[in-house]
């Protein structure tokens, strides 16, 4: 945290402390309201949950719950339907559209361009609703080379990291990680010694690199390796996962790759489609920490109650990798989709 967010150990306690009262503030305020908000995040200055509101009567509830307010144009109905038409008009992937989804922070539609891609049509949507962003940037998926975020091989192609370790409802044993690892059906995984661990994508139906998502399975077999429930930290130790939790805007976590390590940084959006250039991927997160080419399928974490909780694995990032000069990003898939796809239960400490 010092050397990635530059902040004391005592203020990423502190920010770790005002997190945890931010997502049970959220929590209430959706129980409540769900949809009559229009999005919530947490302020990254001040830690406070924010929600977007567009009623005095939303607004004064939202506050009596302990949440912080901003009066916006646009409601959560209206920022879907402008979501599902600009989804339709790009279709299943258009060149140089790089990614699309809704800002809550900024109250829109923010659809991500290559500087010479031609944007979709903005006919009949509400003016200001949708925003167009160039850049020189290019998100790709980063498959290069049982504890979380350290290395895992598909048979003799370019290593991954794992994610969680998980077991099935039938007693089945294995590790979630990026679904662009674990295209091949019935192959061979190899642990960080070379050693086999077992099969990736068994019988073709754990693995999914779609709009549904970025994740798969390795089914564990070999009685040598066991599985835990710690995501290494590299030279700073291991955190213990205690269980999930969906991030948020402005929430911070840390993701741990075979690659590049234990980085950290701040979630700054979700939900957002992604185009990888072959694929589209709905639903994944964005963060400004770094990553390079064989973190893809790394776990994400963050610190909530005093205790670690899984938020994600990775799936890619930009062209700027750590150590280099720019604005690094990446993308993760929420972890409890993965889970929920397949019945699968976190391996907890």
């Amino acid at each position: 945290m010092q050397r990635d967010l530059g902040i004391s150990a005592e203020a990423a306690r502190t920010r770790f402390s005002d997190e945890a009262t931010a997502v049970r503030t959220s929590k209430a305020v959706r129980a409540e309201l769900g949809g009559r908000i229009a999005g919530s995040w947490i302020d990254t200055g001040t830690g406070h949950l924010v929600v977007a509101v567009t009623d005095s009567a939303t607004e004064k509830r939202a506050r009596r719950l302990g949440a912080r307010t901003r009066r916006v144009k646009h409601g959560a109905a209206e920022l879907a339907a402008a979501y599902r038409t600009v989804s339709s008009r790009i279709g299943t992937g258009r060149s140089g559209v790089h990614r699309w989804g809704v800002d809550a922070q900024h109250n829109r539609v923010v659809v991500e361009l290559a500087r010479t891609a031609s944007a979709p049509s903005l006919k009949g949507l509400p003016k200001g609703i949708v925003r167009i962003e160039r850049t020189d940037d290019v998100p790709q998926q980063q498959g290069g080379a049982i504890r979380g975020g350290e290395t895992w091989s598909p048979y003799n192609e370019s290593p991954c990291s794992i994610g969680f370790a998980v077991t099935g409802p039938s007693g089945e044993k294995g590790f979630l990680t990026a679904g662009h690892c674990t295209n091949d059906v019935d192959q061979g995984a190899y642990g960080s010694d070379g050693s086999w661990v077992g099969t990736s994508n068994k019988g073709g139906s754990r693995s999914v690199d779609s709009s549904e998502g970025d994740f798969g399975l390795v089914t564990v077999e070999s009685s040598a390796w066991s599985l835990t429930s710690q995501v290494s930290a590299y030279q700073y130790g291991a955190a213990t996962v205690t269980g999930s939790a969906e991030g948020m805007a402005g929430q911070t976590v840390c993701r741990s790759g075979q690659t590049t390590g234990w980085r950290c940084g701040t979630i700054t959006s979700v939900d957002q489609s992604v185009n990888y250039g072959n694929v589209v991927v709905d639903g994944l997160s964005y963060t400004n920490a770094c990553s390079d080419g064989g973190d893809s399928g790394g776990a994400y974490v963050t610190w909530t109650g005093s205790k670690w909780k899984a938020v994600g694995l990775h799936s890619g990032g930009g062209v700027v990798h750590c150590g280099q000069t720019g604005s690094p990003y990446t993308m993760f898939q929420p972890v409890n989709e993965a889970l929920g796809k397949w019945g699968l239960t976190l391996v907890t400490g």
